[in-house]
């Protein structure tokens, strides 16, 4: 009963003897285990066997029982620095060591204690940590770690960073063991996780952060005030502000359809508005996983166009942003991008062109991309049924469509074709018209007194440009006047005139000159005699 008295009395003391904010490490005892092997390989002070041997009440220090689990308080324990590891990296970002040195970011690269990295625009990388959790750090982000250890063989990792500007998004593996942490610091607040997904954000023109937590719970800590952070939830937290309550994240937009391959040029993804969001965050990757993004905007509009990347599979999300600033669930698709090699550009006709007499010859730019072209012309929008005109051009980037004979109205369009022989998709659809020459107006004329008045009758839209001179040559001229469907007057003159007719229609066709008709002085005061050049009447080519 002595006995066990004082070996009670001994673990208390010694028990009591670790911080009270310490915590233990509970090893399982593997076979051939001796409790002297274990303190020489995890203890910082190998002489602590005999008061590991006291506190977990042990009898034979050189035999430990397979499966038997030992307290070792924390305190106690080897810490030793680890590093992080760059494991996908897209763009460019800076290494800052601690001695100062400057190096360009390649994968492979090891993250050390005060190590500092420095995020290009339009970049990403992900790091690495040695409990497997990973973060990716964002464009114009700069991170500093200044915490990166691991209690000897325990599992347990002690990882600090310091996000100073930009975003980070965080899988945290949840925690082996007491001793296990997850902390990022901003300017404005720290963050300590146990397993969880969750963004970081931290604007450096005014220092204010935010957090959005996507898995498990976070502890986000400014000002002395600390306050858990749900799944689902986000906060913000102002420099020297408490974090304000959890607000519940956006929901994930609602996506419409996307083509199983995109071929169209100038697609967009499109997305119902929330109106809570006062705008979106469009994200591009080659992976699910997101961690080398190869494009990031914010937009205002419920779509966005895609940047130019080549063909291939990726991966795009989309996330409200309320006006707190706090970024949402995301939703998720994948694009399959076949764009290539890209079309060139239409340049005449202008859409919607009208021809009459002329052949419409259809031109467009040279794709650097491009090899030969294909052209196709068909009576359909859709270019349904039977095309006009399916043609190779081969690397010519005109063509005289002849085969446009018959009124009515055309579409055009014209693909890349690579030296590989691979046709890339269509450009834009433009449109041309084939329309017939204007007959010609039916006209009477009459005399007065001092006057010549001319009665024109013609079709809505239509106008006529008349001119009067007395030489056939038509130069110079005493009128020359474009008039609608009605009647005109010109003034008499003692000499011998001439005028000639011709039609406008709306589109600003103007037809051929009507036969020239020669005016001679009247013989009287009521009618005047007209004698055509060539045939009389008004007769059109």
């Amino acid at each position: 009963m002595h006995n066990l008295l004082q070996r009670a009395v001994i673990w208390l003391m010694f028990a009591f003897s670790v911080p009270v904010l310490a915590a233990d490490w509970v090893y399982v005892v593997h076979p051939g285990d001796t409790l002297w092997d274990f303190s020489i390989k995890n203890l910082k002070n190998s002489e602590h066997w005999k008061d590991l041997q006291k506190i977990n009440s042990i009898e034979n220090p050189q035999k430990l029982q397979p499966g038997t689990r030992i307290r070792v308080p924390l305190a106690w324990v080897k810490q030793t620095a680890v590093d992080a590891e760059v494991v996908a990296l897209h763009g460019e970002a800076l290494l800052t060591r601690a001695d100062k040195s400057v190096h360009k970011v390649k994968i492979g690269d090891h993250i050390r204690l005060g190590d500092q990295l420095d995020v290009e625009l339009a970049s990403t990388l992900s790091v690495k940590f040695a409990d497997g959790s990973v973060a990716t750090v964002h464009e114009s982000s700069r991170v500093q770690f200044n915490h990166l250890s691991q209690y000897s063989d325990s599992g347990m990792v002690d990882t600090r960073f310091r996000l100073e500007k930009g975003r980070v998004d965080t899988h945290a593996i949840p925690a082996k063991g007491a001793g296990s942490r997850f902390e990022i610091q901003t300017p404005s607040a720290i963050t300590a996780v146990r397993g969880t997904e969750f963004r970081t954000s931290v604007v450096d023109s005014d220092q204010i952060s935010r957090v959005e937590v996507l898995k498990g719970k976070v502890a986000v800590k400014g000002q002395s005030t600390s306050r858990a952070i749900p799944a689902g939830y986000g906060t913000r937290v102002e420099p020297r502000k408490a974090p304000i309550a959890p607000v519940k994240l956006l929901p994930a937009p609602v996506l419409e359809d996307i083509p199983a391959v995109v071929r169209e040029v100038g697609w967009s993804l499109r997305w119902k508005h929330n109106l809570k969001a006062k705008s979106y965050r469009i994200e591009l990757s080659e992976n699910a996983a997101f961690d080398q993004l190869l494009w990031s905007r914010v937009t205002e509009n419920r779509q966005s166009i895609l940047p130019d990347v080549v063909d291939g599979t990726y991966y795009v999300r989309v996330r409200g942003i309320d006006p707190l600033g706090i970024e949402g669930l995301s939703s998720v698709a994948k694009l399959v991008l076949d764009l290539h090699p890209s079309p060139p550009f239409l340049m005449e006709p202008a859409n919607e062109e009208v021809f009459r007499s002329k052949v419409p010859v259809l031109r467009w730019t040279k794709s650097m991309e491009a090899d030969a072209y294909r052209l196709q012309v068909s009576g359909a929008e859709d270019f349904s049924g039977t095309l006009l005109i399916d043609k190779n051009t081969g690397s010519q980037v005109s063509y005289s469509a002849e085969e446009i004979v018959d009124i009515g109205t055309y579409y055009w369009r014209v693909a890349s074709i690579s030296a590989s022989q691979e046709q890339g998709p269509f450009s834009t659809v433009l449109q041309l018209k084939k329309a017939p020459v204007p007959q010609a107006p039916e006209l009477s004329v009459s005399s007065e007194e001092k006057q010549i008045t001319v009665l024109l009758a013609g079709e809505s839209g239509q106008q006529y440009q008349v001119q009067v001179s007395e030489f056939a040559r038509f130069n110079p001229l005493l009128l020359d006047r474009i008039v609608g469907p009605s009647e005109f007057s010109f003034d008499k003159s003692n000499d011998v005139q001439y005028f000639r007719v011709r039609t406008i229609e709306s589109d600003g066709f103007a037809g051929p000159w009507s036969a020239t008709q020669q005016i001679y002085p009247a013989q009287n005061n009521r009618w005047l005699h007209i004698i055509g050049i060539g045939i009389l009447g008004i007769l059109f080519f």
